[in-house]
């Protein structure tokens, strides 16, 4: 058995480009958001998705329809809220770059960039925004871990085996799985828009095959990679 997720990130918001803390507010997509989520979905027309799985947010289901647009037959698209984005809480709306800058006052330069490198990088991202929270709602990392945890495990339950599946997510939950597996791998800015990680699930392992790429070249090469993996197991099954 193996499933090749392709996990993408939602492509530009209004607020992305804007700079601002989204979270689980909606929003519609830009129309460089559209244009990168077309482009992507011709980059991805070969992969015979079985299912697409997106948040019950309109900017992921967007993404998602123009990904799949030219792909016949249609796979189903079903809406987890388990794949929402993180909850900011008080900070929604507010600048990323305000909240890095508050965070820095009352920690202090050292303190921030301590909790901000290394492969512990993202847990201390998430624990800056929770104490940054006047209202002290941000969710913290152990919830959004098992919301992550819920959330890919609803997909594996309900994906085919040996199929490709496309999750349309947001860049704080979909980092959050990419850290529980290879922390060392998340970009210091975490995912871009309409980037595309791929994670291949067997019985034994969770292997991650690219993070963040958004090259034509990095995405045709990794979309390459899934037909050998594809062949290698059906060779391993034929010979049980």
């Amino acid at each position: 058995m193996t499933i090749r997720l392709y996990l993408v990130r939602h492509g530009e918001t209004p607020m992305n480009a804007a700079r601002q803390l989204q979270g689980i507010t909606d929003a519609a997509l830009t129309a460089k958001g559209r244009a990168a989520a077309d482009r992507l979905g011709e980059l991805l027309r070969p992969v015979p998705f079985a299912k697409v799985f997106t948040s019950d947010r309109g900017r992921t289901i967007e993404t998602a329809h123009r990904i799949i647009a030219g792909h016949q037959p249609q796979p189903p698209l079903i809406q987890l809220s388990a794949l929402r984005e993180y909850y900011f809480g008080g900070l929604e709306g507010d600048s990323g770059n305000a909240v890095i800058t508050r965070t820095i006052r009352q920690f202090g330069v050292a303190a921030a960039f301590r909790a901000w490198r290394g492969s512990e990088r993202f847990a201390g991202l998430v624990r800056s925004i929770r104490e940054a929270d006047p209202t002290h709602q941000a969710e913290d990392l152990p919830d959004l871990i098992a919301r992550a945890h819920q959330a890919f495990t609803q997909v594996i339950a309900q994906s085919p085996d040996s199929s490709d599946i496309l999750v349309v997510s947001h860049g704080m939950l979909l980092s959050a799985l990419i850290y529980q597996l290879a922390p060392e791998d998340l970009p210091f800015m975490l995912l871009k828009n309409t980037s595309v990680t791929r994670v291949d699930i067997t019985e034994k392992q969770w292997q991650v095959r690219g993070v963040n790429l958004t090259r034509e070249r990095d995405i045709l090469a990794l979309r390459g990679s899934a037909t050998s993996t594809a062949h290698d197991a059906a060779s391993d099954q034929s010979q049980k």
